[in-house]
């Protein structure tokens, strides 16, 4: 499936592809790191209801095309599934049209397999002891300590560790491969342990 979708991704103006079933599960996604999987899981939930939703008002949707100014969202329901796509705001609707009505019948294919094979054991969720929050506090206070560009800085450890630190608060579960990722990143751009 993941083939599948970055065979998507490379439509010009397409960001980013996600799949997600009718029960509103995450199937799978070709996102950039910078897209954290529990914001694309929270995305995947109201995806399916709102195409729940709005198929009990309107019918079958057949395409669903939402603009803003900075970027466009287009979602393609198919069997058992929804195919979600994050846009520039520019792109041309047509060819990515084209290429998710190309797509459609193996991923149903594919979404139908993963619905009849048995359900595997839930992932470990992370546990919440507060030690990712904490690190996000000691590099802002190195950051603030070295009076370097707040913005750029956080930015810049961000990119390298896969997800912003702005989505990180006290009540996020802890995750021991984020905080890895978080440290690493933080000690290459701030050029010291944090």
């Amino acid at each position: 499936m993941q083939t599948l979708l970055n065979h998507l991704n490379a439509v010009p103006g397409v960001i980013g592809t996600l799949v997600c079933g009718s029960d509103g599960q995450l199937i799978a996604n070709a996102f950039p790191p910078i897209f954290e999987e529990a914001l694309l899981a929270d995305v995947a939930k109201t995806v399916a209801e709102s195409t729940v939703g709005l198929a009990t008002i309107t019918g079958d949707v057949r395409l669903l095309d939402l603009r803003h100014a900075s970027a466009r969202i287009v979602a393609r329901p198919v069997a058992g599934a929804t195919m979600l796509f994050l846009c520039t705001p520019t792109m041309s609707l047509q060819p990515l049209e084209i290429s998710a009505s190309v797509a459609a019948p193996k991923l149903e294919q594919l979404v139908a397999a993963r619905s009849a094979a048995p359900p595997s054991a839930p992932p470990a969720r992370a546990v919440k002891d507060g030690s990712l929050h904490a690190l996000v506090q000691r590099i802002d206070a190195v950051i603030a300590r070295r009076k370097l560009d707040p913005f750029d800085t956080r930015g810049a450890i961000a990119l390298q560790a896969g997800f912003g630190l702005g989505f990180i608060d006290a009540e996020t579960p802890d995750d021991p491969e984020k905080l890895s990722r978080l440290r690493a990143a933080a000690s290459a751009v701030l050029g010291e342990s944090v």
